[in-house]
């Protein structure tokens, strides 16, 4: 049964297993026809093309962590955080992210939404 507390521990399960860069383990909190649309408005991922992106994504190794509460709604969780993503060339790119999971009933995320832009992201050197 989906519950808030199976949404937030699936939130905080997301974000270790970023930080553990075991997508396997983000790839387990996904239903089998789950889609990724990261960043709103690109096209959506679906099946092998979600570990695929995870893989690509975090590469280099990631350090993610939430900026605000979780809130949760009746199939929903949306929450922000800064997500500070290894680049290949020793830089860091830092970004500011609202996530919106959808879950469907059996407590997997059914639909993942990254909302951020060109304004919420920077780069540092490391």
């Amino acid at each position: 049964m989906l519950t808030p507390e199976h949404m937030q521990q699936t939130v905080d399960r997301y974000l270790a297993a970023i930080n553990a860069g075991d997508m396997q383990a983000v790839m387990a909190l996904y239903a089998d026809d789950a889609s990724v649309e990261d960043p709103v408005g690109t096209e959506p991922k679906r099946g092998d093309e979600i570990l695929e992106f995870y893989t690509n994504a975090f590469a280099g190794g990631a350090r993610v962590e939430l900026t605000g509460p979780v809130r949760l709604s009746a199939r929903a969780a949306a929450f922000p955080f800064r997500a500070e993503i290894n680049r290949p060339e020793g830089q860091i790119l830092i970004v500011e992210v609202i996530d919106i999971f959808e879950f469907d009933p059996a407590g997997k995320v059914a639909r993942m939404m990254a909302h951020f832009g060109p304004s919420n992201m920077t780069v540092r050197n490391a």
